[in-house]
């Protein structure tokens, strides 16, 4: 009578996690390390497509769990090639993208949530801000951009726990710092723009000494002001012959529909949106107060430009 054969037992086909490996390794030293504790299956070890050399890290399969096990405990923390080599079991490719996803996670949780800080007055520092968003938590870093001669321009980036940075958005937005008022909220991304929620308009043409009290006056008759601010010069203290004026969406339109063309202080002034540099529009009328090289910049005075570090 025929005896049925039982069924051959399953290839063993876990490997081993090998990391740390030195970029000059090579297959041969891991062989020999490896194969002193049993039967080496298959080792794989990736290289580098424009250097050939290894990525550092590889895959060693014995011929069996015992083996397999021996391996672990026998080589981890061992030097191989001058380096300090880690073997542990090889985990899942599903189990491996968990676990980058969550190191992500983590990793974005403990840097906490980056806050553009605009409109700022150029002689706040950086003690003044840390302090004011110190009220809501703790402070990770605290930055104001320079220019090319180091002097600041006009915005700024807090780092704060995510829950602290939304409280910190929440209180400190439309609030005054040292006579002008900020404008806070989550940084975007390097080369991404947030859609305005408010628009700035650029009041060009102003008489030398039109006050920003007047000039906010007028434009209050057409909605709320959120901020006006008239540009100085840094050596004389003189404004600059234009200002800024920031309003709400269909406020900002209305006023400047009516102002421009308006007469204030013996001066017709122009207004209109204000554009970003670069953007093509500059205004280098010589009664226009505005000269093209001042053209307005999102960078150094936006009160809604989200430029990373």
């Amino acid at each position: 009578e025929a005896v049925e054969e039982a069924p051959a037992a399953p290839a063993f086909d876990t490997a081993v996690y090998v990391g740390n490996i030195s970029f000059d390794a090579v297959e041969s030293e891991l062989r020999s390390a490896f194969s002193e504790h049993g039967t080496i299956a298959k080792i794989q070890m990736p290289l580098d497509r424009t250097t050939g050399r290894s990525r550092g890290f590889a895959f060693v399969t014995m011929s069996n769990a015992e083996e397999h096990t021996t391996a672990i405990e026998k080589l981890n923390e061992t030097e191989v090639g001058g380096r300090t080599i880690y073997v542990s079991e090889s985990l899942p490719k599903d189990k491996v993208a968990e676990n980058k996803k969550n190191y992500k996670s983590q990793k974005k949780q403990d840097q906490g949530s980056k806050i553009y800080v605009g409109n700022l007055n150029f002689q706040t520092s950086m003690e003044d801000l840390n302090a004011a968003f110190a009220e809501y938590g703790e402070v990770m870093d605290c930055f104001i951009p320079s220019d090319y001669e180091g002097n600041p321009r006009g915005f700024g980036f807090i780092q704060m726990a995510e829950e602290d940075a939304l409280k910190a958005i929440e209180g400190l937005n439309g609030t005054e710092l040292d006579g002008r008022t900020l404008n806070v909220n989550k940084s975007l991304p390097k080369g991404t723009k947030a859609s305005p929620k408010q628009v700035k308009l650029y009041v060009g043409n102003l008489s030398w000494g039109t006050e920003e009290e007047a000039l906010q006056e007028l434009f209050e008759e057409y909605g709320k002001v959120v901020d006006c601010y008239i540009p100085t010069d840094r050596e004389t203290g003189q404004h600059r012959g234009f200002a800024f004026v920031t309003m709400e969406p269909d406020d900002a339109l209305r006023a400047a529909d009516e102002t421009d063309g308006y007469e204030l202080d013996g001066r017709i002034l122009r207004v209109n949106e204000a554009q970003p540099k670069g953007s093509g529009r500059t205004y280098n009328n010589s009664n226009d107060g505005y000269d093209g090289g001042d053209a307005y910049d999102e960078g150094s005075d936006d009160s809604w430009g989200n430029d990373s570090y």
